[in-house]
């Protein structure tokens, strides 16, 4: 099932004809959040140079320390904090497709692209860097990136696209197919329409019987294939749909928060507030204060 617009980072990396970008980010003793739940359609390499780095990647989490890197692929939700507020640097690497293939219908982007991006092939997210093999080499690699200006990358485009296209080279040698069966495949499929609706209702009152009633299903059958096949229950599903939603509007406009919150299908903001604390980790008006990299 695909993303919406739910907390989409606004800003593009890179140029059209170079879309790639290059972070390095350094943050002081005491810091806690360094970017919060958020996503974007670039992929993304992020190595750390100093200190450590708590990581969750979809409800995956990784403690990275200097030298680790990790690999965070497109749309999926990421969000980073420091270990004790200790304090860190890294570097990040994002980019489009486009850099390895323009035509994403191209027998290339078929073989090498398309796989990654619709999850039937899977990268390792966590690189060590204690490891002497090809992750060490990724790292390296990953590293020459680094040495570039930021802003002027231009200036070292064969560099960059040599890396990325070796980068990308190990990683397709060392990723996983990934095998749904065919149970999995028909219930999201019967799903569909039903996680439409939500998307396109999401700011009104949805209720499980209405949602059953889409399929149909009993309301308690429904429950079970839901979550069995989205790892969340409906209810919760649609909550995480809405508070991602809000965050698109608390970045983008300059509504108030009580205004955002019945935008985003909650008539309490008491209640807005408690559900954004638990599934952002922050605060609505944090969130919004917060930039990101």
């Amino acid at each position: 099932m695909g993303r919406k617009k739910e907390y989409e980072e606004k800003q593009r990396h890179g140029t059209v004809e170079l879309p790639l970008g290059l972070h390095k980010m350094e943050y002081p003793r005491g810091t806690d959040a360094i970017f919060y739940l958020h996503w974007h359609q670039e992929f993304e390499f992020l190595v750390v140079t100093r200190g450590r780095i708590l990581f969750e990647i979809e409800e995956r989490e990784y403690e990275l320390q200097a030298g680790d890197g990790i690999f965070v692929n497109s749309n999926l939700l990421h969000s980073a904090r420091t270990v004790d507020e200790e304090a860190c640097a890294f570097f990040a690497v994002d980019f489009s497709y486009q850099i390895l293939e323009q035509d994403i219908h191209s027998r290339f982007a078929k073989r090498y692209i398309r796989p990654i991006l619709n999850g039937k092939t899977s990268f390792p997210e966590f690189i060590s860097g204690r490891e002497a093999g090809w992750q060490s080499l990724v790292l390296q690699a990953l590293t020459d990136i680094s040495t570039c200006p930021e802003h002027n990358l231009e200036s070292c485009e064969l560099l960059v696209r040599s890396r990325i296209f070796w980068v990308w080279d190990q990683m397709m040698q060392h990723a996983e197919r990934v095998h749904g069966s065919e149970e999995e495949t028909r219930s999201s499929e019967r799903l569909a329409p039903v996680v439409k609706y939500m998307h396109d209702h999401y700011a009104y009152e949805i209720t499980l019987a209405e949602l059953a009633e889409l399929i149909p299903m009993s309301e308690g059958q429904f429950c079970r294939v839901f979550k069995q096949t989205m790892k969340l229950s409906p209810m919760q599903y649609l909550m995480r749909y809405r508070i991602l939603q809000s965050c698109r509007l608390l970045q983008d406009t300059d509504k108030k928060i009580g205004e955002i919150a019945n935008l985003s299908g909650f008539n309490n903001i008491s209640y807005f507030n408690k559900v954004f604390l638990n599934i952002i980790g922050c605060t609505p008006k944090q969130y919004r204060a917060n930039s990101n990299y």
